[in-house]
């Protein structure tokens, strides 16, 4: 485990990014507004995770000045997914706090949110109090009706998978009725011959860093910070489709490339997929290293013949083109 001095210093650390991302925004002029990079543009998505949101004005506050810059797109989005974690614990007064936020501004008309551990630890923590306040605050947050934590949707005809823990462990729990309905849906998915989005809060055990990456000891348990006992038949599953795009969170890991001086990638070649780990939007982990800075994420570009991954700052405004990626489509 950390040491007492280090875990200090975390802290520390922490509070003073999260001051200095806070009072950015009033500090300059916003760099650029969101707009497509390039013509011919077939959907453009922001991706965050990680927002930890309670009743409380300091995240509330950059959640806000994230959806202010979303709402000022010069484009407007055709999505706009927040991948887990979106409570701090799950309770109804959490939930409410994110679903007031969102709502005040038109960010996009196809809002997305997904399950993480944090959301799970409310009320009882049983499966039916999560689904159910999960399914409320979906449909209050973005119109969207859905009767359980998994789901399909779409992006402009782009296909969408979504998963949900079925317990409240930090791992996450999926039973073999998701699962089998995951094989399914890939199925489906597939026949479209289009590019595969798939959000699942944790990612596949052994990457971005994982393990070490999460418990930050050397001799981590291997499924220590990802999907877990169910990683090798998720990631089975998508390595029988081309053009998969697994896009995960809960790491709270800064951006990072393979260049860069750390032990991970925020993205990553496994098999076939291409494993997408966002950075914690707030609520960081210094220790794990990357980019840190609260407010970041990605906008997916998608194109005929390639995805680009755009890394921004929505709490400044600013483009961070250091972390983009190309991601080839293969016919």
């Amino acid at each position: 485990m950390l040491s007492a001095i280090a875990s200090v210093i975390r802290n520390v650390m922490v509070v003073i990014m999260t001051v200095v991302t806070f009072i950015a925004p009033f500090s300059h002029k916003k760099e650029s507004k969101i707009e497509r990079k390039n013509e011919n543009c077939k959907a453009a998505f922001a991706a965050i995770s990680d927002t930890h949101l309670k009743d409380n004005f300091i995240r509330l506050g950059m959640f806000e000045f994230g959806l202010q810059d979303l709402d000022q797109a010069k484009d407007k989005l055709d999505a706009f997914i927040v991948n887990g974690d979106i409570t701090d614990h799950g309770y109804p007064e959490h939930w409410q706090a994110f679903t007031d936020t969102l709502l005040k501004y038109d960010v996009s008309d196809n809002n997305i949110m997904v399950l993480g551990n944090h959301d799970t630890w409310g009320g009882d923590r049983t499966y039916e109090y999560t689904k159910s306040n999960f399914i409320k605050y979906s449909k209050e947050a973005t119109g969207r009706d859905i009767d359980d934590v998994y789901f399909t949707a779409d992006i402009c005809g782009y296909p969408v998978i979504v998963f949900g823990s079925q317990a409240d462990h930090t791992g996450p729990t999926f039973y073999r009725d998701q699962l089998d309905w995951f094989a399914e849906e890939m199925a489906k998915a597939a026949e479209k011959g289009l590019p595969i989005f798939v959000f699942c809060h944790q990612p596949f055990n052994g990457t971005h860093g994982l393990p070490y990456n999460w418990e930050l000891e050397k001799d981590a348990d291997p499924d220590d910070g990802g999907i877990g006992e169910s990683s090798d038949e998720i990631l089975e599953i998508c390595n029988r489709y081309k053009n998969v795009v697994f896009i995960s969170g809960h790491v709270h890991a800064g951006l990072s490339t393979a260049d860069d001086k750390t032990n991970y990638s925020s993205v990553e070649k496994v098999g076939n997929v291409t494993s997408v780990n966002l950075p914690s939007y707030e609520y960081f982990d210094f220790m794990r290293g990357g980019h840190l800075f609260n407010g970041t994420g990605y906008i997916f570009e998608v194109y005929d013949n390639e995805i680009l991954l755009r890394a921004r700052n929505f709490a400044t405004g600013t483009w961070l083109e250091k972390y983009d990626y190309v991601i080839e489509i293969t016919e």
